[in-house]
């Protein structure tokens, strides 16, 4: 890559000051200079201390990924690091020339984690893992990821001394043991519940646990749902008072919110689209906030109106003669329309203010001659006047035309209405049907109306007319579906179980059923994918939607029986409608506790939602301590554990911990540096393109904290909105360090809380796996091991460990309303969003990158490698060739296929001329070459290497065989390749990177035999020479001498 012009690097920098200017709302995309100056004024800063003015912006704004890179190149350099203005492509350019090398180990659980010890092993024994730069580890990758360092840390950062002993050969040349460590992991392999059985205390530990967290959860939910299916009660008991009351403010009110909702109709509709810097934000809340909740307003109230009225609308409607020409007063039926009119004409009026204020830059006409422009000039103005006259004219016609036929609507709709003593099932009945048939009464008369004036309006304005009315529409089948769901589902319920009393013995059957396919399917690696067609995916769709039913019709038939119980009902043959009839009789006859039920259920709701943490009561923190028991506690020396519950806060260590600091003050991060990837949950997010992923990278590294989403286009030529861009890294020494409320060891980043989440497999929120229905059945059961983590661009809050009030956190898993403008922002595992750890690596412009996939593929479909493929060329351009087809597992007596490919990363195709990337692909693959032990396993675990994840408890033969077949594929892929660069190039790391990349491409081009791998410590294998006759029972060869 050749080195960027000073002149794009200076404008590189200050696209950057653009952005940290924007998020902290400058707005300096609009005006730069006047931006900047202003920031300086705020903090009172020098004018030529250029520097000062950007760490100020950094310290309030957070830092580009440019700036996070350059300080990661320092610090591997050996230079003194600190952060400073970076260019991108300058820092892309040192990248290049530095050689990276990165390591990375996917998701997969304990299997990945076992697999890849056995991986780290061969790289040891080959001398390779001090070479690497970079270590980028996802979910059990992580596992071991952060146990290579910790024990790297614990050594004092010496990646060397831990390499020495990792080594089989090490170990087995000076006669000492298995190191520590890996004895360790072999005694905590059932690392969630080391005693298992139905009678040991941590079998009992996680049940109680989960039972505790998951009540507490239950409650602060049911109560939150209480007070959501209490509201419609409180309006029916409101809308009864009305109806029983003489004529009231109703109808005024109703029409006053109709004529403000049409008012910002007419300035909405009528402001051109608007620019940076514009006053008069059109944005989509704003319509909602100014528009649709003016008319549910109105929609309730007109209702309550007209039912008080209805007599005296019935009694105009009798007198309308049979033609509208024989009306004594037909200018009765015009008052609605001239009233429209005139709301709507002063909205319009607002409109043009606002666009003369902010006029858009036309395209000139460049073919006129000098002269005839004035006169052009005039004679467009005088036309735009007659054009006006002609409109506004034409839009009374219509509004009077359309308004008019709404009312006689209105009026024989309510003629209809029959004369009856009122009944308390009418005042349920308005309130639940009132508002959306008025509104569907407004809906029909603008359809008229829009049809009316036909071609006068723009297709984009019957385009905004379209989408206000989908917002509507939304509104009103929310309102019926809650006043539904409040008052018709309980007596449904109490009838079907009456008439089919079958149901009720199998009911709860039912509900357990579903619960368990919902959560089955939905955490399958079958479903979730895009593109699955199975049987599963169905059930998966469909489960979790008849739960949720199940669930609401429950919860308010309990709520009925608590706010206004009902007495039993036996239907015996009587119809539906008159078991309906008698239950809203007997049912809201007095409103009872409704009152002191809703305060009740709203302060549990809120005391639960402000003390019980929403991190700690979940399943992350149990998950989290587990994990750094098993795998953080193994490097511990000397470890303490408590002596009752055997954990040891001393197990977990900073994050930032891993850098170290030298004599001379600068930091030294450990080799290699540790990556460490979750997903930021985007499952409510507004970017369409990302729709699909539902998620973007967030990395913790020992430095920093933070993401930053790729550069997508804007509406306004290069200008790019800073939300959907950006985001920013924060130092990892701050990030979420501060307590939220008084005392919390879950402040400050640690090693075990970036695993823990990295690792957060079932989660409501799961990227492109995610769903509503399911979000909604995992947090009811509380299965969520992901964790609210501040957001790095919020600029007061990126500090704070965790919400103060949880309440609305949960709410938002519940729902699936996860994005990246919140305060807080919904990490889980990093494999919801790139299951490789490739991502990150590329992104670093790594000369060389190993990847181990060791995900649950027994289908061998390759769905991570493609996905983190696809999204290394989506997001950097960077199209990666890999021909992934001879990696196959062997399905009879015959060695087939190979455990590892390799494949180049075309930096080029990015950066222009540089040189590209080498790409080696480490698959778990039976060949049929193995050695016995594993050949025997094998036959007697048909899914080995591939058991399914959910498998967590593995036992002393499972732990081995996948260790060792990582050691051995390990070692066939690198072995060869290793020993010629360490013999060409011995002392220089950065070089030997490079010659090793160039030796595994090569090796890779080549047609040599790659499915036969050889065993621990071997030399590479030889043509097989036909075995001696031995005796029955003993094996000819070297396979005793193979355990490392």
């Amino acid at each position: 890559m050749s080195k960027p012009s000073p002149e794009q690097a200076d404008l590189e920098r200050k696209q950057d000051l653009i952005r940290k200017l924007d998020i902290l709302g400058y707005k300096a995309q609009d005006d730069f200079e006047a931006a900047l100056e202003h920031f300086r004024a705020d903090e009172k800063l020098d004018k030529d201390d250029s520097y000062k003015l950007w760490q100020r912006l950094n310290e309030r704004a957070g830092s580009v990924f440019s700036e996070v890179l350059q300080y990661e190149l320092d610090a591997i350099a050996g230079k003194q690091a600190k952060l400073a203005p970076a260019s991108l492509s300058e820092t892309l350019h040192q990248a290049h020339e530095r050689k990276l090398a990165g390591l990375a180990f996917s998701g997969g659980g304990i299997r990945s984690a076992t697999f890849n010890l056995g991986v780290i092993q061969a790289l040891a024994e080959l001398r390779l893992l001090s070479t690497f730069d970079y270590l980028s580890t996802v979910s059990g990758g992580g596992y071991i990821g952060g146990w290579l360092s910790k024990w790297i840390k614990e050594k004092g950062g010496d990646v060397r001394a831990v390499e020495q002993e990792l080594a089989p050969s090490a170990s087995q040349r000076a006669g000492r043991a298995e190191p520590a460590p890996i004895q360790f992991l072999r005694q905590y392999s059932h690392y969630l519940t080391p005693k298992t059985g139905m009678f040991s205390a941590d079998t009992w530990t996680l049940i109680c646990t989960y039972l505790r967290n998951t009540l507490l959860n239950l409650t602060m939910l049911v109560a939150w749902l209480s007070v959501l299916f209490l509201l419609p009660r409180g309006v029916a008991m409101l809308t009864e008072m009305q109806m029983l009351a003489p004529a009231s403010g109703t109808a005024v009110g109703g029409i006053a919110f109709f004529l403000l909702a049409i008012f910002f109709i007419a300035l909405s509709i009528s402001c051109k689209a608007p620019e940076p810097g514009q006053r008069l934000p059109q944005d989509q809340g704003t319509i909602l906030y100014t528009i649709c909740l003016p008319l549910i307003a109105a929609g309730y109230l007109s209702s309550i109106a007209v039912w008080q009225h209805r007599y005296e609308l019935k009694d105009f409607w009798a007198q309308l003669p049979d033609s509208l020409f024989d009306m004594p007063q037909p200018w009765h039926l015009l008052i609605p329309g001239l009233v429209y009119f005139a709301v709507w004409a002063a909205g319009w009026g607002c409109a043009q203010y606002q666009n003369a204020r902010f006029p858009r830059s036309e395209p000139q006409e460049s073919h006129l001659e000098p002269n005839a422009a004035p006169l052009k000039a005039v004679e467009e103005k005088l036309h735009a006047r007659h054009k006006l006259v002609v409109e506004g004219v034409g839009h009374l016609l219509c509004a009077i035309g359309a308004l008019a036929v709404g009312t006689l609507l209105l009026l024989k709709g309510v003629a209809s209405i029959p004369n009856a003593v009122l009944d308390k099932i009418d005042a349920v009945n308005l309130a639940t049907f009132g508002m959306p048939l008025m509104l569907l009464l407004f809906g029909v008369t603008i359809t008229l109306m829009i049809g009316l004036v036909g071609r006068m309006y723009r297709d984009e304005s019957r385009e905004w007319w379209a989408r206000q009315g989908a917002w509507t529409a939304i509104f009103m089948l929310a309102w019926s579906g809650l006043f539904l769901c409040t008052f018709y589902m309980p007596p449904l319920l109490a009838w079907t179980f009456a008439e089919y009393q079958a149901l009720s013995s199998v009911g709860a059957l039912a509900i357990v059923l579903l619960a368990w396919l919902g959560l089955r399917s939905g955490s399958s690696n079958a479903t979730g994918r895009p593109g699955s067609s199975s049987k599963l995916e169905l059930v998966a769709k469909i489960a979790p939607y008849a739960f949720m039913l199940i669930i609401v019709a429950i919860l308010t038939t309990w709520l009925q029986t608590m706010a206004a119980p009902a007495p039993r009902l036996t239907p015996g043959t009587h119809p539906l409608s008159a078991f309906y009839a008698a239950y809203f009789k007997a049912s809201m006859l007095s409103h009872g506790l409704l009152i002191p039920l809703l305060i009740y259920c709203a302060i549990t709701a809120a005391v639960l939602g402000w003390r019980v943490d929403i991190n700690k009561f979940s399943l992350y923190m149990m998950y989290r301590m587990r994990l750094v028991r098993a795998y953080f506690g193994a490097s511990s020396n000397p470890r303490a554990p408590h002596p009752f519950t055997g954990f040891d806060a001393a197990d977990d260590i900073p994050l930032h911990s891993l850098l170290h600091q030298r004599p001379d003050g600068s930091i030294q991060p450990q080799r290699p540096y540790h990556i460490i990837n979750t997903a930021l949950n985007l499952v409510n997010g507004e970017e369409l393109a990302w729709q699909m992923r539902k998620a973007a990278s967030f990395s913790m590294t020992p430095a920093f904290c933070g993401f930053e989403m790729p550069a997508l286009p804007g509406s306004h030529g290069d200008k790019v909105p800073s939300k959907m861009l950006r985001g920013c890294y924060r130092p990892t020494s701050d990030y979420a360090s501060r307590p939220a409320l008084f005392k919390d060891d879950d402040a400050l980043v640690k090693l075990g809380l970036a695993v823990a989440v990295s690792g957060a497999a079932a989660s409501p929120s799961m990227g492109y796996h995610s769903s509503p229905p399911l979000s909604f059945l995992m947090t009811l059961f509380n299965l969520r091991l992901g964790r609210w983590s501040p957001n790095p661009l919020k600029e007061h809050k990126w500090k704070q460990s965790a919400p103060r009030i949880g309440f609305f956190s949960l709410v938002a898993e519940l729902f699936g309303l996860t994005d990246s403008s919140a305060n807080f922002l919904y990490l889980s595992d990093g494999g919801h969003f790139e299951n490789l750890g490739l991502y990150e690596l590329v992104r670093r412009r790594c000369r060389l990158i190993v990847v181990v996939d060791a995900s649950a593929d027994h289908k061998f479909t390759f769905d991570d490698l493609g996905n983190a493929i696809r999204k290394c060329f989506t997001d950097m351009h960077v199209p990666i060739r890999l021909n992934a087809s001879h990696i196959e597992t062997m399905s009879g007596p015959t060695p087939v296929g190979a455990a590892f490919v390799t494949g180049e990363i075309n930096y080029a195709k990015a950066d222009g001329v540089c040189e590209n990337g080498v790409l080696l692909y480490i698959k778990p693959t039976m060949t049929g070459s193995e050695n016995a032990d594993l050949l025997n396993y094998r036959k007697t675990h048909a899914d080995f290497p591939h058991q399914s994840t959910a498998d967590q408890w593995f036992d002393e033969d499972q732990f081995e065989s996948y260790r060792a077949l990582g050691y051995q594929i390990g070692m066939a892929a690198l072995k060869e390749a290793a020993l010629k660069s360490a013999s060409r190039l011995p002392g220089s790391p950065s070089h030997r990177i490079g010659y090793l990349a160039h030796l595994l491409l090569k090796q890779g081009e080549a047609e040599a035999p790659t499915n036969v791998l050889p065993l621990h410590g071997d030399e590479p294998p030889k043509p097989p020479v036909p075995p001696k006759p031995s005796a029955p029972g003993v094996k000819t060869g070297e396979a005793g001498e193979r355990r490392a």
